[in-house]
């Protein structure tokens, strides 16, 4: 069996964080479930609802930022592994500025998508209530995976990690191939039921 550079320590003192973040992974994956079978329920099952509107394609293009960000977040994890200290703090720089963008892109994406529904779900009782609530989720979620990865690359660029002690990093890159996956999920889904 052929592996990846060193093998992460997980030292006893941040185990509990590494255990704080996957609970807080499962939680999300949880209320996104939910959120999405509502959603799916109310814009799926009832014929009642009408068009809905197109997809921005601002969308699609933060999308295409969103994984950038991730695989250069995860390049940097295999370079702080094998102890690449320049390709390290360079690539995690290059995800927190891609994060940047993908925010702004997401702000006005996901503003003209619920304006879009907002004016063809007005007279349908509960469907603006599921789409503000998945909205609602994303962002709140998103905002506090940027201020992992703020607080991350700030400590790269202070020299607090190393090819033993990176948990840090490690918990970045897993949040935000989570939220990839969320993301990607959420897209799908506006694109299929638009």
């Amino acid at each position: 069996m052929q592996t990846d550079g060193p093998r992460t320590r997980v030292y006893p003192v941040h185990a509990r964080t590494s255990f704080l973040v996957y609970g807080l992974i499962l939680s999300i994956a949880i209320f996104f479930v939910a959120t999405f079978i509502a959603y799916l329920a109310r814009f799926v099952l009832h014929s009642d609802i009408g068009p809905r509107p197109a997809l921005p394609v601002i969308l699609w293009v933060s999308t295409a930022v969103l994984l950038l960000g991730s695989h250069f977040l995860w390049r940097a994890y295999r370079n702080i592994r094998l102890e690449r200290q320049k390709p390290f703090r360079r690539n995690i720089t290059i995800a927190f500025i891609f994060g940047g963008i993908f925010c702004v892109l997401q702000s006005v994406g996901i503003t003209e998508l619920a304006e879009g529904h907002w004016r063809q779900a007005v007279h349908v009782s509960g469907a603006l209530a599921a789409i503000a609530f998945l909205i609602f989720l994303h962002v709140a979620h998103f905002v506090a995976g940027y201020i992992g990865l703020a607080y991350v690359t700030v400590q790269a660029h202070r020299g607090r990690y190393d090819h033993e002690f990176h948990n840090g990093v490690r918990l970045a890159a897993i949040y935000w191939r989570f939220l990839d996956v969320v993301w990607l999920i959420m897209l799908l889904m506006f694109w299929f039921t638009g």
